[in-house]
């Protein structure tokens, strides 16, 4: 875990967003569209990644004076997010089942519609050599769109500060249509997924090329990509 353990309600909700969910996130990709007890996924994990005694411990509740055990406060947080994020579907009962992609860049789509840009341009994907990874695993990914028709040029001119520790690479182009809403569908769906980075940087995303290059070509079948 990349977030400071605490005995608080505002670690709990960090942690199980942005570390938690979208681990298991990757552990019910083998469930497909068959549905799942998220608890007992979620206290499997639990169990391998906090020790007992930092589970039981208790914190206060808002405007009381019960306390609750930390193991509780995930036990809400986890379901909690997990529906309202959209990054799974609540079937009821404490079960819950992968969201299909055609739901997922519908429901991206239709907040991509308010976008003022129905302008073609470039989506882009790049990252840095020594974090990409080719063994299908998910790496950081920078996703960002230009309107000049060069998005090596864009990408060379996002990285010269003194934050960037390498050259970039550059992993995939393509030219589409409503360039604005597309990139907002494609941040949105990975962001349900659980994907976006809880990092200064922004539109950088836990994922793979494969999958960015399926949502794009799902969201607009004629999207061209361009070879580099």
């Amino acid at each position: 875990m990349t977030i400071p353990f605490e005995a608080s309600r505002s670690y709990v909700y960090n942690a199980a967003r942005y570390e938690l969910l979208p681990r298991i996130a990757e552990i019910t990709k083998n469930f497909g569209d068959e549905p799942f007890l998220l608890r007992d996924i979620s206290k499997k994990l639990l169990a391998e990644t906090y020790s007992a005694e930092q589970l039981e411990l208790r914190v206060k509740k808002a405007k009381s004076d019960a306390t609750e055990k930390m193991s509780t406060i995930f036990g809400f947080y986890i379901p909690f997010l997990a529906e309202n994020l959209k990054v799974f579907e609540n079937l009821g009962g404490g079960m819950f089942k992968n969201i299909s992609l055609e739901e997922e860049i519908a429901e991206a789509d239709a907040a991509a519609i308010d976008v003022e840009s129905d302008g073609a341009g470039i989506i882009y994907a790049y990252s840095f050599p020594s974090i990409v990874k080719a063994d299908g695993a998910r790496f950081p990914v920078k996703i960002g769109l230009t309107t000049t028709g060069d998005a090596e040029a864009r990408v060379m001119q996002q990285c010269k500060t003194t934050c960037c520790f390498e050259y970039p690479v550059i992993l995939g182009v393509w030219e589409v249509q409503r360039v604005a809403a597309m990139e907002d569908a494609i941040h949105s769906t990975l962001e349900a997924r659980g994907s976006k980075r809880h990092a200064p940087g922004a539109e950088w995303f836990d994922t793979t090329i494969h999958e960015v290059e399926s949502v794009v070509k799902f969201v607009q079948p004629s999207a061209c990509p361009i070879s580099r």
